[in-house]
């Protein structure tokens, strides 16, 4: 979000090999992670897929292991994700702490790995020790401070004059409300109201308030992430849904729905239908009057038609029929299998394409 980001490097050549974020709400930090995905990207111009770590599962050696060895699917850049919270995973044994040392006196090339730590970090302790031991060139540290309302009004402005809009005072106050103030809640809010209000240019407080009680919003955020790829941003936004409360029954429904209008924009494909056409069918909400943003979402969509074939898609239909079935049947944690579901499906797309966009 403008104004809520963080400085991102201009060429892939100037990332650091190493990068540590901390504070209430990595919004901004996740963000920049995505920035880097977009800079280094692969050899048929897709985002490089992120490696997450948690510390609460994988110690420091782990991490460290990984960013020396090739991955299985060879990929030129590579982004480490490492996630952590808590005193007690702010410390390092000995040997990590040698092995920390001994891996950025040489860093691998290429190679940058992104700490993302939720709440204070204490600098007497050996994680922060480690980093802060680290010239600038190699490591960057920063805290992600939590702004105020007074702070957040303008950027608010900012980012709907970025979508081509006007919001009145009164609409950025229901805003903040509703969203409590916080980064994600805010960019998401600002995109879907934007897309909601069509071509009408400015944002008035009962806009804010007649989406927010709509349902067919709902699970937008849930509904881009897959259609990015971005399997990150899609697992963060399950662990909310989950959090709130949200049953599975609903989320099963959004990914149902989003592989079936896949199934239907390839029968459109091999149709020779206009890819526009097709996309206004599916998207209805996205009007071709957005300009930039329009034609961002035209791509990402059809550069995922791409990547998969009907095979596919039909497979990971029976596969959500079978969760369902098992989540209905059985005490198995349904937010376990389907996390599970969208790492697959990230993995089984990100990077690969097939020969016709209207294959079977």
């Amino acid at each position: 979000m403008a104004g809520f980001s963080l400085e991102t490097p201009a060429r892939a050549e100037d990332v650091r090999p190493a990068y540590f974020f901390y504070g209430e709400d990595l919004f901004p930090a996740r963000q920049f992670v995505g920035d880097l995905r977009r800079l280094w990207t692969g050899a048929q111009g897709e985002p490089v897929q992120a490696e997450t770590f948690n510390l609460a599962a994988h110690r420091w050696g782990d991490v460290l292991d990984a960013a020396k060895n090739m991955p299985f699917f060879f990929s030129p850049w590579r982004v480490l994700v490492v996630e952590g919270k808590g005193a007690g995973q702010e410390d390092l044994s000995a040997a990590e702490a040698a092995a920390f040392r001994d891996y950025f006196a040489s860093p691998a090339p290429r190679t940058t790995i992104v700490v993302l730590f939720e709440g204070n970090i204490r600098k007497t302790k050996p994680l922060a020790k480690a980093f802060s031991a680290l010239p600038e060139s190699v490591a960057r540290i920063e805290e992600i401070k939590l702004l105020k309302d007074r702070e957040l009004r303008p950027l608010v402005a900012e980012r709907f004059d970025a979508l081509g809009k006007r919001v009145t005072p009164e609409a950025v106050e229901r805003i903040l409300d509703i969203t409590e103030s916080d980064f994600a809640r805010i960019d998401s809010e600002v995109e879907k109201i934007a897309i909601y209000i069509g071509p009408k240019k400015t944002v008035e407080a009962d806009d804010v308030t007649a989406l927010s009680s709509m349902k067919n919003f709902q699970n937008w955020e849930l509904d881009e992430a897959l259609q990015e790829i971005d399997v990150e941003k899609a697992l963060i936004i399950l662990d909310g849904f989950f959090n709130e409360g949200v049953v599975p029954q609903l989320i099963m429904g959004t990914l149902v729905a989003f592989f079936r209008n896949l199934l239907l924009a390839k029968a459109g494909q091999r149709e020779g239908r206009d890819p526009k056409e097709i996309f206004q069918e599916i998207k209805p909400q996205i009007s071709e009057k957005f300009g930039g943003f329009y034609r961002t979402k035209l791509r990402q969509y059809f550069d995922l038609l791409g990547r998969i074939t009907d095979t596919d898609i039909l497979r990971w239909l029976s596969e959500l029929e079978e969760m369902d079935r098992r989540i209905k049947s059985t005490g198995i944690s349904p937010k376990e299998m389907i996390q599970a579901f969208v790492v697959s499906f990230g993995r089984k797309t990100a990077g690969r394409r097939v020969n016709s966009p209207g294959k079977r």
